[in-house]
């Protein structure tokens, strides 16, 4: 009987396991996608997720099967959840170059998400490097070959509109939330 027990409550840590890595951001890695992941293979490893293929546009204006340009991952209730952008569009062979993230279920082992605050990030995160755009402060993070994102509005107004500023870590409050995260894939060099 004893052995019954051990082994139900050995499964049940296997499958909960299981579970947390469906939603799991770590480097090369989204949840069930990886860096060796193909495209052909997104639709039967995420199953239980519609995924909606975008094909890109011929110069004639014509839209060929093979040429994917993206992927469009929705849970049940219809929720955009990822954007995966393909390597090589006209190769159905074609490996993830990145995905954007698009809901607060994805996670980093230390539970650095959407709407994880600068605090939280920098505690558990290296942020190799600090660009703005027109409307963003973008963050890289280098250990998860990721890109994270604020909303501009959060810096102090001298630097706020100043496209040449040299942003330092310190000028992004703590509280500020991640609006955008992005994954880069690396290709393995040793995959074939």
């Amino acid at each position: 009987m004893m052995k019954y027990i051990s082994l139900l409550w050995l499964l049940f840590l296997v499958s909960s396991c299981q579970k947390d890595n469906n939603f799991l951001i770590a480097k090369n890695q989204v949840g069930d996608l990886n860096n060796t992941t193909k495209i052909s293979e997104i639709k039967t490893l995420l199953d239980s997720d519609s995924v909606v293929l975008i094909n890109a546009k011929s110069p004639y204006n014509q839209s060929n099967r093979s040429n994917i340009k993206e992927v469009e991952v929705y849970d049940t209730s219809g929720q955009k959840q990822l954007l995966i952008k393909v390597n090589h569009s006209l190769d159905s062979v074609s490996l993830i170059e990145n995905i954007r993230i698009l809901t607060d279920k994805y996670k980093t082992r230390n539970g650095i998400g959407l709407g994880s605050t600068y605090a939280e990030l920098k505690k558990h995160h290296h942020v190799s490097s600090i660009q703005t755009s027109l409307k963003s402060v973008i963050l890289t993070l280098e250990d998860l070959n990721a890109f994270v994102s604020f909303d501009k509005k959060v810096l102090p107004s001298n630097v706020r509109f100043d496209l040449d500023a040299n942003i330092k870590p310190t000028m992004i409050p703590d509280g500020a939330q991640i609006n955008r995260f992005w994954i880069n894939f690396k290709p393995d060099k040793d995959a074939k």
